[in-house]
Formats: structure tokens, C-alpha cells, sequence
């Protein structure tokens, strides 16, 4: 009997700040859609939180490459 290689993957894949912000924001849907914001104010917290800091990063990675190419045209000018 052969071996089974194929690895298996259960739910959804986090590889990115973005992929973080878009199962947050499905889940907070779905909390508000369901009308259960009282009974999950804690996590809805957690979430907005993640979310929060997912977006952070996303945007200094933005500053970041956007810093990197002022500095290079800035060395092409000297």
C-alpha cells in the first residue's frame, strides 16, 4: 500500500496580513449578522484587535517599500 503524500488541509490559509484582515472581518460578519455582539464582545474584541494589527503591517511593509525607493532615487541623484 502507497503512502498517502498529499498533505491535508482543514478550514482556510493565513499567509498574509491580508489573509488575516479578510477571516476577521468574515467572522465579525457573521457575529453582527447573527445579532450576537453581547454574547461575544470579548471576541469580537480579539478580532478588531488582530484585524487592527494585521492592517498595521500591511501598511508599514507599504512605507517600508516606498521609503526604499525614495532612498534609491535619492542615491541615483548624489
Amino acid at each position: 500500500m502507497k503512502e498517502n503524500k498529499i498533505p491535508t488541509t482543514r478550514g482556510v490559509s493565513i499567509k498574509s496580513p491580508e489573509d488575516v484582515r479578510r477571516i476577521a472581518t468574515r467572522i465579525i460578519s457573521d457575529v453582527f449578522r447573527d445579532n450576537l455582539q453581547i454574547d461575544h464582545a470579548g471576541k469580537v474584541n480579539n478580532l478588531l484587535v488582530t484585524w487592527l494589527k494585521a492592517w498595521e503591517l500591511q501598511k508599514v511593509s507599504d512605507f517600508e517599500t516606498r521609503l526604499a525607493a525614495l532612498e534609491m532615487a535619492r542615491e541615483d541623484k548624489a
